[in-house]
């Protein structure tokens, strides 16, 4: 485990939580706002009381987009594709765990967190149904628990899965919570990827959302790259900053598909989110 790794643990036993001062953290949101050229006066609000100082949550004004990236990228009509990115705005079960963790911690959360793009993940779950989610990076665990709660729906119809995550921090996840389904792994992705996929079981889809940088994300694609399953996909959360996942599906003769995603309300112009998979024929879900 990084040191990094170990003295946020550490604080951690001892109750000094780096998340309890996340509103408190003025500089560092102030510092966001200015990076990417918005002006403060419009957005001290933020500045002064949101508890995202990074890894911002918002609603998508380009909706559409995304369900013609998850149509293409799935190779299902958008009808089906419209109708799972419907369901987890009407799902009372993920409602009522999102009160639970995330509406009871307000003082370093948004009560009802906006799920914005990671629906777009939860949609290709839902219709790809991989029978194994390898994801790399949670934070909190908002996208961990909606992956989560399509594995549960898929196994109502049917199909198991299951979900494995990686991230050093001890703290991650936390708003998803304890599933049966899920294998939180505190340990870089460096040393656990290797150690998952030693045992030969394809993975159905792959999220990376770690650390960001070209060289390691370059590697976790590669190291998952030829253990994807043939109907897998490859899911980068960063493309708008490396043209790692565009690479690597050029060499593993992936077919890339790209969404660059529209913020509602929010001064973050929005990131960009690919993904690499066999071109698919439509289906229907």
């Amino acid at each position: 485990m990084p040191w990094h790794a170990r003295a946020r643990a550490l604080a951690q036993r001892l109750g000094l939580d780096p998340r309890y001062v996340r509103r408190l953290r003025w500089f560092s949101k102030a510092r966001a706002v200015r990076r990417v050229g918005a002006p403060l006066r419009r957005h001290w609000r933020f500045v002064l009381s949101d508890p995202e100082p990074d890894n911002f949550t918002y609603e998508l004004a380009n909706e559409d987009e995304l369900v013609a990236w998850v149509s293409d990228v799935s190779g299902c009509p958008v009808q089906d594709v419209r109708r799972v990115l419907a369901e987890p705005g009407s799902d009372a079960a993920l409602d009522a765990r999102l009160r639970a963790t995330a509406g009871r911690r307000w003082w370093w959360s948004k009560p009802r967190p906006p799920l914005g793009k990671r629906r777009g993940w939860y949609a290709l779950a839902r219709l790809l149904r991989p029978a194994l989610i390898v994801e790399a990076g949670v934070h909190d665990g908002l996208g961990s628990l909606l992956l989560l709660r399509a594995l549960e729906r898929n196994a109502a119809e049917g199909a198991e899965g299951r979900l494995v995550s990686f991230d050093v921090n001890p703290a991650a996840g936390w708003i998803a919570g304890a599933d049966p389904r899920w294998t939180l792994r505190i340990e870089s992705s460096r040393t656990g990827l290797p150690a998952l996929l030693s045992g030969g079981e394809a993975v159905g889809m792959f999220i990376h959302d770690s650390l960001h940088t070209y060289e390691h994300e370059r590697w976790e694609l590669a190291t998952v790259g030829p253990q994807l399953a043939g109907d897998g996909v490859l899911i980068s959360d960063n493309v708008h900053a490396t043209p790692a996942l565009a690479e690597c599906c050029a060499e593993l003769g992936l077919r890339y598909w790209e969404f660059a995603e529209r913020p509602v309300a929010h001064f973050y112009p929005g990131a960009a989110m690919g993904a690499g998979r066999r071109h698919p024929a439509k289906t229907s879900a």
